[in-house]
């Protein structure tokens, strides 16, 4: 009874409670109105035409105009009113102006005059467009490390912060009490006493209910300091949509870490959800290490108001291929992360080999797929067979019969539930981060990666992928035939999927 009582009564339930009593109200208001008026459908039908064209005219993505208009002509008063709250009425301008100052902070700190030489002339395109459009520059004098599962990572993650001496940055979107954390915050307090700056981002949707309020008062008084991105508020708003889904630790501007492992016991299998948790992650250490130190610094500032000097160290001069770290945000209109994706796709010649724990893409990424299979480059493409999420999988599923008449190989990891966020092509090209092939990462999610072209890693990233390949169960025309009535429900799906 304690147990039902405690989450009855927790942060997260009462804030989904406050915004379905928002959802009814403006519900409740409509209906009202729909009984009080003679004119209503009339009215109400120009005032979603009107709508429906400011949406077609908005610079996004098409798919999300068509949920946005199916929502509007659905639920005419209704859906005006969701979208004057979540995507009509822009973020507060002092706050986007604030946010837009990041891309300025990262421009100022990782400018360069000089592009370095990629001999390959289709790699050097791909590398120019996150300079230009990322604002990241390439960088060599860098080695790199790849984790294929959060046992990994976690082990080499506690033995570098157990080293430092100046700083420690991290930035996830999920901190959540159990063994993971435990032994993290034991470094973390230690190296604090001994003077190192402890700072913490923690996405509060993403933690909600996870870190205490009595932790935290512990760890501030530690001089760890701690600091939750957007918090999450019981009122709707688009500022909602918008979450750090970022996984960043930077440790003395030396070693840097990124990928899709959040600090949880689920992602190092300790703890038992959707089977085996495959994941993926990659160390950089040398000068990387200081382009996602700036990501980090430049968020903080935006959180805090609070302005770091930044200092670029002298790094040891390497020559282990090109490095190319990125980050992705959701307030200018550059979609980073998709077209990073697009045009590794675009580009290869030989294979492409996709893994993601959600398929649910715009038509511009699904023909990019399709044409590039069409053209005889092999693509793979490895999602969950146990699924998070099973609305989400319904969508992914989707898609299957396309992509499997275009010439796509698509599997599903068999083992357990499939969270790692990676492309790889033609031997020489690969990125690792957190961006989903989803709407949420691309459009609404604040993300971040690291492109390589000719690294040392790029062959531990093709061995782990093959191995995953091993573990996977292959899908093809027969056996993801599904009923009339399951493909009506996920055409549904797909046509909103834009707005989960």
């Amino acid at each position: 009874m304690k147990r039902i009582l405690k989450i009855l009564t927790s942060r997260a339930v009462l804030t989904a409670l406050s915004i379905l009593v928002q959802f009814l109200i403006i519900f409740a208001f409509v209906r009202y109105f729909s009984e009080a008026f003679v004119y209503y459908y009339s009215a109400t039908f120009i005032i979603s035409i009107i709508f429906c064209v400011v949406v077609v005219n908005k610079n996004t993505n098409s798919a999300y105009k068509i949920a946005w208009i199916l929502l509007l002509m659905c639920l005419p008063l209704f859906g005006v009113a969701i979208f004057l709250i979540l995507d009509g009425i822009s973020l507060v301008k002092f706050k986007k102006k604030r946010m837009l100052k990041i891309t300025d902070n990262i421009k100022e700190h990782l400018s360069k005059d000089e592009e370095l030489t990629i001999e390959n002339d289709l790699a050097k395109g791909q590398s120019r467009y996150i300079n230009d459009y990322a604002y990241s520059p390439p960088i060599k004098n860098t080695r790199s490390k790849y984790f294929s599962g959060g046992e990994e990572f976690f082990k080499e993650l506690l033995c570098e912060l157990k080293k430092a001496e100046k700083s420690i940055y991290m930035e996830y979107f999920i901190i959540k009490q159990g063994y993971m954390w435990d032994e993290i915050k034991t470094v973390l307090l230690e190296r604090a006493q001994n003077g190192v700056d402890v700072r913490i981002i923690y996405d509060d949707m993403g933690s909600i209910d996870q870190l205490k309020w009595r932790e935290m008062k512990k760890l501030k008084k530690a001089g760890i300091r701690i600091k939750s991105f957007n918090p999450f508020v019981p009122v709707i708003s688009t500022i909602l949509n918008n979450r750090d889904h970022r996984k960043i630790c930077t440790i003395d501007t030396k070693v840097a870490f990124c990928g899709g492992v959040n600090i949880a016991d689920e992602y190092i299998n300790l703890k038992e959800k959707f089977g085996h948790f495959k994941d993926s992650a990659i160390a950089l250490y040398g000068e990387g290490a200081y382009s996602f130190e700036v990501f980090f610094l430049t968020l903080w500032e935006y959180i805090t108001g609070e302005k770091t000097k930044l200092q670029k160290p002298q790094y040891e001069q390497l020559d282990e291929g090109v490095y190319q770290p990125y980050t992705d945000s959701p307030i200018d209109t550059e979609p980073v992360g998709e077209n990073i994706y697009i045009n590794i796709i675009s580009n290869a010649k030989k294979y492409v080999y996709i893994s993601t724990p959600y398929f649910v893409v715009d038509e511009e990424m699904l023909r990019a797929i399709t044409n590039s299979a069409k053209s005889g480059v092999e693509i793979k493409l490895i999602v969950p067979h146990i699924p998070d999420k099973k609305a989400v999988n319904q969508v992914t599923k989707s898609y299957y019969s396309r992509l499997i008449s275009a010439g796509v190989k698509v599997y599903e990891y068999k083992l357990g539930f499939n969270h790692s966020k990676l492309v790889i092509s033609d031997d020489k090209i690969a990125t690792v981060g957190s961006v989903n092939f989803d709407y949420r990462s691309f459009y609404l999610s604040f993300e971040c990666g690291v492109w390589m072209y000719n690294t040392n890693t790029i062959k531990d990233i093709l061995f782990d992928y093959n191995t995953m390949l091993t573990n996977s169960l292959p899908i093809t025309s027969e056996n993801c035939k599904a009923s009339i009535f399951t493909r009506l429900f996920r055409a549904i799906l797909s046509a909103f999927s834009p707005l989960f």
